[in-house]
């Protein structure tokens, strides 16, 4: 049965930790106190102890025949070099070479000249051994223990009995605690030396007195048997006289005085050694735990007086994200925020803790201190490279085409021109014979190369006018002669004003009856635009665009005006555009129209467009032709974004594609804090309180859409359109949509919110549709914006609670009152105006005050139930639950009518109130 090695040390009356030292020496495959030893191996470690003791027993025999030397007098014998042991026994079984194994073992001491002394033992079993041995007289300190190594001494043939009894008796009658006590404390060691002489080895570097030693003798005793007393005495006189004029002054130092040693010092020394070892046996490495030793610090007297320091004027610079709180700037500066605040107050500010200040202020208030503040957020231009040309640069740039924008109101003829002037179509095949798309074409005119935006007139795609206005360089307003000024022209001459555009005015259908220019330049006197002839600086074109007349003319007042204006850009650098429209298309993607305005763009360059990236993988014009490269002035169609872009953003390059996606999610990180950021509401009244309470006792209605267009520009237009009409009672909400088909996850959130579905120009997807006819949704489609805007107009003012009209109908006075039995009072009455009908509401008045309001229970006359009594006529007239009637009453025939408000009676009720 297996056993643990701490119960078998229980058992045989050894330490734990010395029982496991021993099994290592044998050869058992140990770790520590704790490891068992399988049935094998105890039968196997009880046949080596059994056989230990016998020879402990033998040894005992043999110590009672050893005589022991003074104990005042230590002796080393130190084998030779050579290794060889000489006896002189005169045994002849003996003569056969025998091969001893035994440890070698290097120790350093203090040491004088060797002297040889010969030994003689005493007779061992009626026979002697002479030994003559080659010794060194040693006074030991601490002696270490340097390496042990298994040494082959081969012994003479003469010599090999002698020296195996001679070691017998050395250890015979021993027990194992004496000889461990013995290795512990250095004792003696004695070996047989060769006969023939060799010269000793060198000795070891000696030691101070006072060293610590640094481990026990880890090599076998011998005791030498006890001289007789002649060789005694004649060895010794020798001996010692050979050994001291050899040692010459180093004799003074031997000192044959025994050292006392704490045993239990001793002891626990080296069991604490043999549990490191131990423990480091377990460890991954096998190397010794070694823990350093902590060194108290010494005192070196009082410290000096601390030095003020002043920071560095390359670290004087605080670091912030677009600004900080006050007490965060005050902590990077190192101050205390009270002293910071009556520090600003020399900037006539007054801050306090908790206030966020902008990055200038930063900078204003850090000034104080003599830091300087850098901006810690991501730099676009940075990545982007953007710099700033001087105006000397831009001067010296390549010419460049002009853009025209085209702008005007709805019906007005912008692109019968465009067609005119491409030689093209385009307005006859456009639903509704509307443009509601902004388009932007390349046109080859004589010598140059122009390119035309062509705006939407509708009031919805303001936003699409306003964007033309921004981007182009000269603006040509459309004007019709038989409408005049109307309100999209009004608000495209706003946004010329505000872009600071030089404008253009075109005449349009000269060729219709009534045609009056004259009154057009009136009219645009009121907005500031003058005509040349009459003192102004605006060009005026009569045209027709229908049958061309005028149009050359307009043409050569545009290329006038780019003369004029010396239009510049360089077309070297990487190009930087603005997004004009955008689209997905089934099959190819996003899809964005970009107009270059300066740089060049290349087929495959990494761009990034407003929050979306990618890599510019087809270049196509207006009429699908491929293009490898595109310079300033030129709009172009890119595919390779991730998502459609919205109209405005800008278009850069840069290096690759992930600092593409930095700016892209830099970009969205910034809209997020602006949405999310905290809006400090207003203080609210008392009377505004007790009206937001009553909107919401009154639940206002909502009205969910989710909306689907064809170009991106479309569905903004329609969503700022349908938001608008939201007012007091009613609230538009668009819930999803974008550029795209109809799609199944549309009709299941449309089923799930309660919304309707629209689709402008885009048709749902077979299975979407099918799903919508089985949820029971509603899809409504357009072509054309403002039949989508009046559908959802009406659909608001569905929602809109009714007007309720009262209509007076007839008045009748209460001449008598009968009581019939299960039937009430009934009054009789006398029709004065007007008529009373069944069905009708009744007010009953006493003195001009109602008693009652309600419904008719009876009409009769002569005791027949009438439909109608007409003035001048008699009738009798029961109330609902009530009979409190008396001679004298007035009843006042009414009824309700209900009448369905519009938005312009919402706005007018909102106005009144």
């Amino acid at each position: 049965m297996p056993i643990k090695i701490f119960d078998l040390a229980k058992e045989i009356g050894k330490g734990p930790l010395d029982l496991v030292e021993e099994l290592k020496s044998h050869g058992f495959a140990v770790r520590n106190h704790m490891s068992e030893l399988s049935d094998e191996e105890l039968a196997k470690f009880k046949e080596l102890l059994s056989a230990s003791k016998e020879a402990t027993a033998s040894k005992k025999t043999a110590k009672k025949k050893v005589t022991k030397k003074k104990a005042t007098k230590k002796k080393v014998v130190k084998k030779a070099a050579s290794g060889k042991t000489t006896a002189d026994g005169d045994k002849p079984a003996a003569e056969e070479k025998k091969t001893v194994t035994r440890r070698k073992t290097v120790v350093r001491k203090k040491a004088t000249k060797a002297t040889e002394e010969v030994v003689e033992a005493a007779p061992v079993e009626a026979e002697v051994v002479t030994t003559k041995v080659e010794t060194e007289t040693v006074v030991e300190k601490a002696p270490v223990v340097e390496d042990k190594t298994e040494e082959v001494v081969a012994a003479p043939e003469k010599e090999a009995a002698p020296a195996k009894e001679v070691k017998e008796d050395a250890n015979s009658g021993r027990s194992p605690e004496d000889i461990l006590n013995t290795k512990q404390f250095g004792l003696r060691v004695v070996a047989a030396a060769p006969e023939k002489k060799v010269e000793p080895k060198k000795p070891a570097a000696a030691k101070s007195a006072d060293s610590k030693e640094k481990g026990p003798h880890k090599f076998t005793p011998v005791y030498v048997p006890k001289k007789p007393e002649d060789a005694k005495a004649g060895a010794s006189t020798t001996g010692t006289a050979d050994s001291k004029k050899r040692m010459g002054g180093l004799a003074s130092l031997v000192s044959t005085v025994k050292k006392n040693v704490n045993r239990s010092q001793v002891l626990t020394e080296q069991r604490a050694t043999s549990e490191l070892k131990s423990y480091a046996s377990q460890s991954g490495t096998g190397r010794p735990i070694y823990t350093q030793v902590q060194r108290r610090r010494a005192y070196t007297g009082p410290s000096n007086r601390t030095e003020i320091t002043e920071v560095k004027d390359s670290k004087r610079v605080v670091k912030l994200h677009e600004g900080a709180l006050s007490e965060v700037l005050a902590k990077k500066l190192s101050v205390k925020l009270k002293d910071m605040i009556d520090k600003c107050l020399e900037l006539n500010l007054l801050i306090k803790n908790g206030d966020y200040l902008g990055l200038n202020l930063c900078s204003e208030i850090a000034a104080l201190y003599d830091y300087r503040v850098e901006n810690s957020a991501f730099d676009e231009d940075k990545v982007i490279g953007k710099t700033e040309l001087t105006e000397d640069e831009k001067s010296k740039l390549p010419l460049r085409n002009p853009i025209i924008t085209i702008m005007g109101h709805v019906d007005h003829g912008k692109t019968t021109l465009l067609d005119h002037i491409r030689d093209e179509k385009v307005a006859a095949g456009e639903a509704g014979g509307i443009t509601q798309h902004i388009g932007a074409y390349s046109v080859n005119v004589k010598d140059s190369k122009l390119t035309f935006l062509d705006t939407p007139g509708h009031a919805a795609f303001g936003a699409m006018r306003q964007r033309g206005a921004d981007v182009t360089d000269i603006v040509v307003l459309i004007v019709a002669a038989d409408d005049g000024v109307m309100p999209q022209t009004k608000e495209s001459i706003k946004y010329i004003k505000k872009a600071g555009k030089p404008v253009i005015v075109a005449v349009n259908k000269m060729d219709k009856e009534g045609a009056n220019p004259d009154r057009i330049k009136q009219e645009l006197t009121e907005f500031e635009i003058t005509p040349e002839e009459w003192g102004g600086d605006t060009q005026f074109c009569n045209i027709s665009a229908l049958k061309g007349d005028g149009v050359d003319a307009l043409l050569e007042s545009i290329a006038l005006q780019a003369e004029v204006l010396e239009l510049r850009a360089e077309d070297k650098t990487p190009a930087e555009g603005i997004v004009i429209e955008s689209k997905i298309e089934q099959g190819r993607g996003p899809v964005a129209t970009v107009l270059i305005q300066t740089g060049t763009l290349k087929k495959g360059d990494s761009i990034v467009v407003g929050e979306t990236f990618g890599r510019a993988r087809s270049l196509t014009d207006h009429t699908g032709t491929q293009l490898s490269t595109v310079g300033p002035s030129t709009p172009v169609q890119i595919l390779g974004l991730a998502d459609a872009p919205s109209p405005g953003d800008s278009l850069n390059i840069v290096k690759n594609e992930r600092e593409a996606k930095k700016i892209s999610e830099n970009r969205k990180n910034e809209r997020v804090k602006i949405e999310t950021a905290t809006v400090v509401k207003p203080k609210v009244s008392l009377e505004d309180f007790f009206a937001t309470a009553a909107d919401e006792d009154g639940k206002k209605k909502e009205l969910n859409l989710i909306i689907r267009s064809d170009v991106q520009g479309s569905f903004e237009a329609i969503k700022t359109a349908v938001l608008s009409l939201s007012n007091s009672e009613v609230e538009v909400r668009v819930l999803a949509g974008g550029v795209g088909p109809i799609s199944d996850s549309d009709v299941t959130l449309a089923e799930s919110s309660n919304a309707f579905l629209i689709g402008f120009n885009m048709r749902p997807s077979t299975t979407a549709r099918r799903l919508a006819e089985q949820k029971g949704i509603d899809v409504k489609t357009y072509q054309i914006i403002y039949e989508l805007i009046n559908e959802v107009t009406l659909a608001i003012e569905g929602l809109l609670d009714p007007e309720f009209i009262e209509e007076f109908i007839g008045r009748a006075e209460v001449r008598d009152t009968f009581s019939v039995p299960k039937v009430g009072l009934i009054a009789g009455s006398y029709v004065i105006d007007g008529a009373i009908e069944v069905g009708c509401n009744v007010r009953l008045l006493r003195d001009g005050k109602i008693l009652f309001d309600g419904k008719m229970s009876s009409l009769k006359r002569f005791k027949d139930d009438v439909k109608k009594v007409n003035s001048g006529y008699e009738c009798g007239v029961g109330l609902e639950n009530y009979n409190n009637v008396k001679v004298g009453d007035l009843f006042e025939a009414y009824k309700m009518n209900e009448k369905k408000r519009t938005l312009e009676d919402v706005k007018t009720d909102d106005v009144t109130l």
